[in-house]
Order: C-alpha cells, then sequence, then structure tokens
C-alpha cells in the first residue's frame, strides 16, 4: 500500500516513532527510506539546537544532547526523499471483531463467530521516559483462551469491558487495562488513544542559515560574529558585513575560531592593525561582552547577515526606483508611519532562508524540560529531519534609542546614552535574555524579551489580515540581543503568496497605523490583564508561529501607561 502526502505533512506527522491514521488503519513510522542530505553550517544548527534544548538541559533531561553538541558533535541533517517516503508498520496488533468484540493478534484471523470484519484497536501506553507500546491486556479466558472488550462509545480506556466472548465471564476486575509497569522501573506507563500529544509531542528548532556551509564559513572566516555584531551596531547600512577591510574585532574572531587563546588573538589582531593590515574598526566593546551574550549576539547578528544576503529591499530603495504617486507615499507617510510605531526601521526580504528541524520528541508530560528528551540519532550521530526554504519576510527594527529609554522607565537602572549605537553596546554589556521556558531571570533580559516578543505577536495578529493569510501561517524569528524580529510567510512548499511583499510595496503605512492605533484591549478583560496581560483572545499565537510556547507577553508592554507604542 502506498499513501500520498506532502513534505511538509510528513515533516509534522510522520517522523520516527509517531503513530498515524492511514488508509482507515493506525501505523507506527519506521523509519524516512533513504533520505536526502541537508546541506546546513554545522555551527548554526548547533547554536539553534542548543538554545532549543535549554529547558531540557536545564532539569538534566536532555539525553546528554548538550553535552555532544557542546562537544561539536555532527549533526546529520536530512530531508524527504520523496521518491522513497516513510516507511510505516501496524501499531499496535490488537484486533477486535466488530461483531462480538474478541480480540486477536492477526487481522487476517477469522472470527469463531463468523465475522470477517476487524477494527485496530488505538490505544497505546507511554512514559516520560519516552517508552511506548501495546496495552497489556487482561488474561484470557482459563476455560476458552478467549478475550473481548466492549466499547464505551468514549475515549476512555477505563470504560472498557473485557470478557469472554463464549463464556461472558467478566476479565477486567473492575474495567480497563491492567496496571502496566515502565521497563524503566520509573512508575506506571499512562494509556490514551495514540494520536493524543502526549504520546508523541515532536520537539523543532528554527534557524536562518545561508544558502549552503561554504557561505557559511566564508562569513566566520571574514571575522564571522564579530565583523557581523559592528555590522548591526552600525546600522546595518551595508548588504555585506564583510565588504570592505578586515577589522580588528573581526581578526580577533578568526583567531579565535582558529583555536588560540585570548591574549594570542588579541596580541595578533593588534599587531596587525598597528601594521596598517586592517582597521580598528569601530572600537573593541564587542570583544568585551560577557562570554555568553557574545555568543547570543555574535549568531544572531550571522543571521541577520544570513537574511538580507539572500535580497533585501529598503523603503529608501523604494523611493529611488518610482515616481509620483507611489514615491509621494514611501517618502512621506511611510517614514511618518514607522516612525509613529517607532521603528529604526522595516524591510522586505525577499528570499529568507528558513531551516525547520526536528530534533526529537518527548511523551508524557508536554511541558518543556519535565520530560526526558528522546532525540533523533542514526549510527550512534544525532539526526534532524527537516526542510530548508526561501519565503518573504519582513524584518522589523525597534528604535534603539525608545528602547532603551523605555527599558528604563520600567525601573531598570542603566546609564544615559546619546545615540543608537551606545544604547545598543550598553544593553548588550547588561542584558541576559532568558530561555523559553526560564522562570527565574535577570529583570532587564526578561523586560527586552517580552518588549519584543509582545510587538511581534501584536504584528502577526494584525499583519494577517492585511495581507490576506491566514494567522498560523506566519510565524516569527526573535533577535532580542538586537532588537529586531522577522515575520517570515510559513510555506508548505515552493509556493509563496506574496502578500507580505504587497503590504510593504502599498499600504505599509495603513498597516502601521493599525498596528499602533487599532484596538488594544482584550476582549477577556479585566481578567486578562490580571492574569498576565496576554492570552488567546490579545496576544497568544499557535505553535507553528510562537517558538516560545506563549511566553514573555504582556499588552502592557505596548499599551497603557508606559506601553512602547503610546510613550512619546
Amino acid at each position: 500500500m502506498r499513501v500520498e502526502r506532502g513534505a511538509s505533512q510528513v515533516l509534522f506527522g510522520l517522523l520516527p516513532g509517531q503513530t498515524a491514521d492511514l488508509e482507515g488503519r493506525i501505523w507506527k513510522v519506521a523509519h524516512w527510506l533513504d533520505p536526502v542530505p541537508v546541506l546546513l553550517d554545522q555551527d548554526a544548527v548547533r547554536a539553534a539546537l542548543l538554545g532549543a534544548i535549554a529547558p531540557w538541559s536545564a532539569t538534566g533531561n536532555d539525553d546528554g544532547v548538550e553535552g555532544e553538541l557542546r562537544a561539536r558533535s555532527t549533526v546529520e541533517v536530512v530531508g524527504l526523499n520523496m521518491d522513497r517516503g516513510v516507511l510505516v508498520e501496524t501499531f499496535p496488533e490488537q484486533w477486535r471483531c466488530k461483531a462480538c468484540g474478541s480480540i486477536t493478534r492477526k487481522r487476517e484471523d477469522r472470527c469463531a463467530c463468523g465475522g470477517r470484519s476487524r477494527a485496530q484497536m488505538q490505544f497505546v501506553t507511554y512514559h516520560t521516559c519516552g517508552a511506548s507500546r501495546e496495552p497489556y491486556l487482561p488474561a484470557r479466558c482459563p476455560t476458552h483462551n478467549a478475550i473481548a472488550v466492549r466499547l464505551p462509545g468514549t475515549a476512555t480506556a477505563k470504560e472498557l469491558r473485557f470478557f469472554c466472548p463464549v463464556c461472558r465471564a467478566s476479565l477486567d476486575h473492575g474495567g480497563g487495562f491492567p496496571y502496566q509497569p515502565c521497563n524503566c522501573s520509573d512508575g506506571q506507563m499512562g494509556l490514551t488513544v495514540h494520536r493524543a500529544a502526549v504520546v508523541f509531542s515532536p520537539r523543532f528548532a528554527v534557524l536562518v542559515n545561508p544558502p549552503d556551509p561554504a557561505e557559511a564559513a566564508r562569513l566566520r572566516a571574514a571575522g564571522g560574529g564579530a565583523r557581523a555584531l559592528e555590522w548591526v551596531l552600525e546600522g546595518m547600512t551595508a548588504d555585506d558585513p564583510t565588504a570592505g577591510r578586515q577589522t580588528l574585532a573581526g581578526l580577533i574572531e578568526t583567531f579565535r575560531q582558529a583555536g588560540l587563546s585570548e591574549a594570542t588573538a588579541q596580541g595578533l589582531a593588534q599587531q596587525a592593525v598597528d601594521k596598517g593590515e586592517a582597521d580598528s574598526g569601530s572600537g573593541d566593546a564587542g570583544i568585551a561582552l560577557p562570554e555568553s551574550v557574545r555568543v547570543k549576539a555574535y549568531e544572531e547578528a550571522l543571521s541577520l547577515a544570513s537574511a538580507v544576503r539572500g535580497g533585501r529591499t529598503r523603503v529608501s530603495d523604494m523611493v529611488a526606483g518610482t515616481t509620483p504617486p507611489l514615491r509621494t507615499l514611501y517618502e512621506g507617510a511611510y517614514g511618518a508611519a514607522i516612525s509613529a510605531a517607532h521603528l529604526e526601521s522595516v524591510d522586505l526580504l525577499a528570499n529568507f532562508p528558513v531551516a525547520t528541524l526536528a530534533f526529537g520528541y518527548t511523551r508524557g508530560d508536554l511541558a518543556p524540560g519535565a520530560a526526558r528528551l528522546v532525540p533523533f540519532r542514526e549510527r550512534g550521530h544525532l539526526r534532524a529531519y527537516g526542510s530548508h526554504s526561501k519565503t518573504e519576510a519582513l524584518l522589523f527594527r525597534l528604535d534603539p534609542l525608545h528602547v532603551y529609554r523605555h527599558l528604563v522607565s520600567a525601573g531598570n537602572d542603566l546609564p544615559a546614552v546619546a545615540d543608537n549605537r551606545a544604547a545598543r553596546l550598553a544593553l548588550l554589556e547588561r542584558v541576559d535574555i532568558p530561555f523559553a521556558t526560564q522562570e527565574q531571570y535577570q529583570q532587564l533580559g526578561g523586560g527586552l524579551l517580552s518588549l519584543v516578543h509582545s510587538y511581534a505577536h501584536r504584528t502577526i495578529r494584525r499583519l494577517a489580515a492585511f495581507a490576506g493569510i491566514e494567522r498560523d501561517g506566519l510565524a516569527e524569528y526573535l533577535l532580542p540581543h538586537h532588537l529586531a524580529f522577522v515575520i517570515y510567510a510559513a510555506s508548505r512548499g515552493d509556493f509563496v503568496l506574496g502578500g507580505l511583499q504587497a503590504v510593504f510595496e502599498t499600504s505599509l503605512d495603513r498597516f502601521l497605523a493599525d498596528l499602533v492605533e487599532g484596538e488594544s484591549r482584550c476582549a477577556l478583560d479585566p481578567g486578562c490583564r490580571s492574569g498576565g496581560g496576554a492570552c488567546m483572545a490579545c496576544l497568544h499565537l499557535g505553535e507553528p508561529s510562537c517558538r516560545w510556547f506563549n511566553r514573555f507577553l504582556h499588552r502592557s508592554e505596548l499599551f497603557g501607561e508606559r506601553g512602547f507604542l503610546v510613550e512619546a
């Protein structure tokens, strides 16, 4: 039997170990057949996975993945081979006669009652350690060696009644399946229908990556994250952060990547500057950042560099290429709307490169980090199943000085700054951005993340109507260290609708006006306001759109007495 499914359906619904309903039966995926290698930069992949597994690393439930990634273990990234597909196997092998309810191991077995039609039992067991198997059945009737089940008309396993189909004697001693301990010796296995989220919850990471590892290597060899960070601090005026002569910070990063000590790297780089073989750049502030912040700031800067190299259109580019009345619109209304929304810029990214990677799954507790992460492995190596595509996107960069004033008004002790660069740098030197499920975190880092994240969710919810795209068809990519986020069309194939481009070229001013002045109250107030300031009626998004589990959201960041969008 061969069943046709799209690549995105397979990625999100047919991963190894996952069960699925196909052609009226239940199957479990054994493996992908001859998957196709997806060429992605390994450093970017490892960085994305380290961020995604942070909740499991914090609780010690990551199955050693963090250690492997920090040891620079190779992650094999593969995509679906559309010609070969996915191999599935029948699961569970428990079949019920539709006439009398008797259960057998084979679908083809003819029932003693004469019934010719059997239905598959849909219940499976699972445990937070990652185990899953068929549920135990009660002991068969000792006299007739048979067992049957009477369905309650609901999906509740406890209401099932097992009995002998011959003598009608009860076999379940109170109803339902018997106790089934897990082989890990850590308690009882849960039991539910196979399609429940607790049985299999795939875990994904999203990264922005250059088209191929060679391009990533070029970026890193030319100073990599250090050059990219300088480029962001200077306002991203050029399209290539590595353009021009090498800089002091870029040389230091290059020597770091070569394995030299910090002192040696700085010494050699300074010698090159003294000899006139490199520029001093904008200073050495990026080098003085705390190590954890420096690594994340570099990766985010490289993501921005990769994104704009695929093609970036700025409002100023459209002004230069048009005539009235569009030129008047771009020069006047667009600039005023961007300023009113307290944005530094809005850019169109026509070929935004996005990789979505499934790196493992959990069973049982759905909260990230609560259950053991089961990573995908092949021949002892970590494996990620994914897709790499290019889609349209809009890059929103918040006004650094306005962000800075907003954070000061929220009670953060920050020094006075004079310009955008100084504001960005002062924040980078002091901020500690929390990971998605972190409960205890720095006030400044939590406040900055909440601002960027709330702004991104507000943008998606208002932008979907203007672009003519379903809300779940848009997704966010946050770059909180650089006060930016990307909203991209989560394409399901090679086709891109063009809705974001249409908004950017014809109605960006009206969209931004709606973003700032549109309804900001919640239909569930005052309950929403007193219960966290964000809910499904105002800011929450579905999981495909939000990788932060709808945390670090609050309408007060945008509206209200000290809201970012209402502050002068």
